[in-house]
This record gives C-alpha cells, sequence and structure tokens, in this order.
C-alpha cells in the first residue's frame, strides 16, 4: 500500500522532437509537463489530504525557468510529502499513548526550527528543522521510566511509544521521503528537576544502575526528528 501511496517522488518527462520544430516541440514538452504535473497534485491530494510540497527545474537542478528547457529535456518535478508524515505520525503517537487525564496524547507537539507550531504548516521547505516531541515533564518518564522493581512506568501501552511508532510504523511508510531519527530533546521551557531523587534505580533484569538525571538539570522529552532525503 504503502509503495502505491508514494509513488509520485519524482516525475521526468521528456518528448522526442526531431520531428517537429523546436519551438513547437518546447511547447509540447512544457504543456505536457505542467498537465502531469496537476493530476500528480491533484491525485495525491487527494489521497493524502494534503498536496504535496514540490520543485522543478529543467535540464539541471537550480534551472526553474521551465519555459525555455533546452530540448529534449528532460523536466523534472520533485515532491515532498512532509506535511501528510507529519499529519501522520501526530495521529500514530496519539493512537499509541497511554491516556489517563489525556494531557499527555494531546500534547504531541510539532516544532519547526525549534518553535512549537499549533497547526502544519502550509508550505515546508527543505532546509526546516522537523520534529516531534512531548512537552510534558513525564514525557520522558512513560517512554522509558521504570518502577522500583524494574518494570517499565507505562503498563497501559507497551513503553517505547516514539521509538516504536517511528520504527515500527513510520519508517515503513515513509523510507523514501524523510529519514527519521528517534532522540532526546531538550525543549523550550523544559521541566527541571526538583527534589531529591535516588542516585540509582533497578533497571530490567535486576541490574542496579546509576541515574542519568540530577536534581537541577534540565529533562529531555523524546522525540522524533525529520530530516528531507
Amino acid at each position: 500500500m504503502a509503495s502505491k501511496a508514494l509513488q509520485a517522488i519524482r516525475r521526468t518527462i521528456t518528448v522526442d522532437w526531431p520531428k517537429a520544430a523546436e519551438e513547437d516541440a518546447r511547447r509540447f514538452l512544457v504543456r505536457t509537463a505542467r498537465a502531469g504535473h496537476a493530476r500528480i497534485m491533484a491525485e495525491q491530494t487527494a489521497r493524502g489530504g494534503f498536496p504535496p510540497d514540490w520543485e522543478a527545474y529543467a535540464n539541471r537542478p537550480g534551472q526553474t525557468d521551465l519555459d525555455n528547457v533546452i530540448l529534449p529535456g528532460p523536466i523534472v518535478f520533485r515532491y515532498r510529502y512532509l506535511r501528510e508524515l507529519i499529519a501522520f505520525a501526530l495521529d500514530e503517537l496519539r493512537r499509541a499513548s497511554p491516556v489517563l487525564s489525556g494531557a499527555y496524547r494531546d500534547s504531541h507537539t510539532l516544532y519547526i526550527n525549534g518553535i512549537a507550531t499549533a497547526a502544519i504548516p502550509a508550505t515546508l521547505s527543505a532546509g526546516d528543522d522537523i520534529m516531534i516531541a512531548n512537552p510534558v515533564p513525564y514525557a520522558r518518564r512513560i517512554e522509558v521510566g521504570l518502577k522500583e522493581d524494574g518494570r517499565p512506568f507505562v503498563v497501559q501501552v507497551e513503553p517505547r511509544i516514539y521509538e516504536r511508532v517511528m520504527k515500527r510504523v513510520l519508517q515503513p511508510r515513509f523510507r523514501r521521503v524523510a529519514k527519521l531519527t528517534h532522540a532526546y530533546a531538550l525543549l523550550p521551557d523544559a521541566y527541571v528537576i526538583k527534589g531529591r531523587l535516588p542516585s540509582h534505580y533497578i533497571a530490567k533484569g535486576g541490574v542496579r544502575r546509576r541515574r542519568r538525571q540530577e536534581v537541577g538539570k534540565p529533562v529531555r522529552s523524546p522525540a522524533i526528528v525529520i530530516s528531507v532525503l
């Protein structure tokens, strides 16, 4: 299904022109390319709910004047499905979240260039720093926290929610769209650890390990970093 859904990553159009006048052939190539582009935009918008971002060039990357393409071309359109990826990722994270008050489930947040964004932007550039993370103070604990007996802190769902959604759901579907990385990010206004924490905890298998987090230090949140291929 994924290959069918994201089949229009790159569309290259050329034309065999020796039997036609050069100017007529150029117009035909440009017209054919734009008609194909319009069709792809309509099809992919209807399928994914978001029109893909795109860029085009004639003959070589950076040459954006399609009308003056040098025959026989090509004219190349490249499509980026970042907005669809982001919307899908947010939905999957919410679906995988444990729910008590609903605060954690509803706090998965998109960050563009380090700034929290309430809505997915109408356009995204290839140079944008894109990340999804959860700013609630206990997001890391839900991700990898353990109880004193070594059992996962979260029992309602399988732990490692961000890592699991990225590896099992997002990477297989969007591997041709973007590079996805699981990380722990320092968010704006990150929660700072207060009070006293035990110096060690019991890890899986009963192993006693030193606690990494320290009083006075900001807590890093689980995140999925999205990089354009």
